[in-house]
């Protein structure tokens, strides 16, 4: 009898050959597996990366508004305390009567806001005026504000508008809550004559640093309309 004999030899390099291509299709499919959790682990941290840069900047948005909105309180503060320091002044040197009420009057119009008048004396028509300004701009200023000062026919008055050769100057009354009229020139008088600075001195405050300027003024005043 004749026995049959089987190369089984094919069959092994067959099964290898498919082993080997379900180990690297086991590879591949775990390779794009782990790629994709990663791509799906970064897009999550990218999103919550964009979300809380989202947050910050809105964040710092309110912080900025906070900031402006304290600014302008300050500002309002800072003015109204500007305001009851020249209030309490002239209520000071009301209550001194270390001059005529018309004289104190026509003194409140002329003075800017960033000049303080500390105290004033009136002898005979002859006034005296000390105080403090931001700059000598404002000093200044304080002085064209007292030659702007005049008597009207319907009383004291401020200079508003006054054109080179015209007629008519434009004034603004103190009596009538602030009512503006034109008037003959012929028809106005200076309340404050002889306006002169006598001194100013610019010094440093050491504790916030900000210049001022101290200043002494003379002047005569018209008391007459």
């Amino acid at each position: 009898m004749t026995a049959i004999r089987i190369n089984l030899l094919p069959v092994r390099q067959v099964k290898k050959r498919e082993m080997g291509r379900q180990f690297l299709v086991l590879v591949a499919g775990s390779v794009i597996i782990a790629a994709a959790g990663n791509y799906y682990w970064f897009s999550t941290r990218e999103a919550e990366r964009s979300r809380l840069a989202d947050q910050v900047s809105e964040t710092q948005r309110r912080i900025d508004a906070l900031e402006k909105q304290i600014g302008e309180v300050n500002d309002l503060k800072k003015r109204k305390k500007e305001v009851e320091d020249k209030l309490a002044v002239l209520d000071k040197l009301k209550k001194q009567r270390s001059g005529p009420v018309k004289l104190l009057d026509a003194l409140t119009w002329a003075i800017p806001k960033k000049v303080f008048v500390g105290d004033f004396d009136e002898k005979s028509n002859a006034v005296k005026v000390t105080g403090v300004g931001e700059s000598h701009e404002d000093v200044s200023e304080f002085m064209r504000g007292l030659a702007n000062i005049v008597w009207t026919p319907k009383g004291i008055g401020r200079v508003v508008e006054r054109r080179r050769d015209a007629k008519n100057v434009r004034v603004e009354l103190l009596a009538s809550e602030g009512s503006i009229e034109d008037f003959d020139v012929k028809d106005l008088s200076n309340f404050f004559t002889g306006v002169e600075l006598k001194s100013s001195l610019q010094e440093t405050n050491s504790t916030t640093g900000k210049a001022a300027v101290k200043f002494e003024l003379s002047m005569t005043a018209n008391y007459a309309t």
